[in-house]
């Protein structure tokens, strides 16, 4: 994985994400040395288990066939397919939403790197589902859960890891969620889910299963402590475990699944030194939804004018868009002067700062609102970054 190119924040289980936001959008595709570890359990290194190593596939719809699949039986005998999805973790930018509501969250402080836009490659999870039984028509999928689960290595808060997401989501026509075996055209590594994970695009990381071993269609949510009694944006009011537990608020909120629409400032750079009174920033970022980015807009004024900016990658339907823009920003030379009047050293510096949103294809607007969760999970606040000028 290249955990020095990593900044780690817990060794075991080991969390570590990328510390430079420059070098990580420097790349359209996110070279494996840059993409984030995220674990609630220690790493399997399941190599010596490949030949043998099976996904069972059950559940309660009726006319479904039990089955136990050898992944390189299951390799073998569908189709490969592949696809450019960005992997991204429910907590990204949780130590922003820390230090900008001034509330302490619970969780790993992740800052903005938690992200890792991938080609994987697999089988469609609706080829396999179809295989066993599981009708193509959409009323016939109604209320069913797809729940995977791992049970590789007991978790943090659970005997294993598991999570689900609707049916009719896996077996959209026109979806990609899938069974990877590879990420960016190589056989998955230990630390991302090696011989096989799930690939839920458009969807949090946290659904996106590693190493799982058994796919259950059900009328219930996966009863995984991960999803259900975390990763859900709580109330405001919610602030300890004790009170969540106490007011049942974990089953009255619903489990995140689809990614929210999102922005983040990378790097603001000035780019004339010698005009004092005015500046040009380049300004560089990323965002993400559930949908295509259409639109990102920034601004230097705390948001009383935007000004769109040019997005330079954008793939498929579920990859992260790379942008850049540029604002130009009237200095006011007097004020400065006189607020370093005495100083002897030239002319004061002065911070600005740039602030990003985003929209996408579906109609979804970035929610810059900046509302606290004890779970940290979600945050859109707007991207922020400051330039000393």
């Amino acid at each position: 994985m290249g955990k020095t190119a990593l900044r780690v924040l817990g060794q075991t289980p080991l969390n570590a994400e990328p510390p430079c936001l420059v070098e990580l959008t420097k790349h359209t595709i996110t070279p494996l040395h840059l993409a984030y570890a995220r674990n609630h359990s220690v790493i399997k290194d399941l190599a010596s288990e490949f030949d043998n190593y099976t996904v069972k596939l059950d559940g309660d719809m009726e006319g479904i066939e039990e089955k136990v699949l050898k992944v390189k039986d299951m390799i073998a005998s569908f189709p490969k397919k592949e696809v450019v999805a960005a992997l991204i973790c429910a907590g990204n930018r949780r130590a922003q939403m820390q230090e900008r509501t001034g509330k302490e969250v619970r969780g790993i402080k992740w800052s903005e790197g938690t992200i890792a836009n991938a080609r994987w490659g697999g089988v469609l999870l609706r080829d396999i589902l179809i295989s066993i039984g599981i009708p193509e028509q959409g009323d016939a999928q109604k209320g069913f859960h797809v729940c995977f689960a791992s049970n590789v290595a007991p978790c943090q808060d659970d005997t294993f890891y598991g999570g689900s997401v609707p049916l009719e989501e896996v077996m959209a026509k026109d979806g990609a969620a899938m069974l990877a075996y590879e990420m960016n055209d190589a056989p998955l590594t230990p630390d991302h889910g090696f011989p096989l994970r799930v690939v839920v695009p458009g969807y949090f990381g946290m659904r996106w299963v590693k190493w799982v071993d058994r796919i259950t269609i059900s009328r219930n949510e996966s009863p995984n402590f991960y999803q259900q009694h975390d990763y859900k944006m709580l109330p405001e009011c919610v602030s300890s475990p004790e009170e969540a537990i106490k007011e049942n608020w974990w089953g009255r909120i619903p489990a995140m699944q689809r990614l929210n629409c999102n922005s983040v400032v990378a790097h603001v750079k000035c780019l004339t030194l010698a005009c004092p009174d005015q500046k040009t920033l380049k300004v560089t970022g990323y965002a993400y939804s559930h949908a295509p980015i259409s639109r990102v807009e920034i601004s230097a004024d705390n948001g009383e004018t935007w000004h769109d900016v040019r997005i330079t990658y954008q793939e498929g339907n579920w990859s992260w868009s790379l942008w850049e823009g540029e604002l130009v920003v009237d200095i006011d030379v007097d004020a400065l002067e006189w607020a370093g009047h005495g100083l002897g050293n030239g002319r004061p510096k002065t911070e600005i700062t740039v602030i990003s949103r985003a929209f996408d294809q579906s109609g979804s607007a970035q929610d810059t609102d900046c509302r606290w969760n004890m779970r940290g999970v979600g945050f859109c606040g707007v991207g922020i970054r400051s330039v000393e000028v």
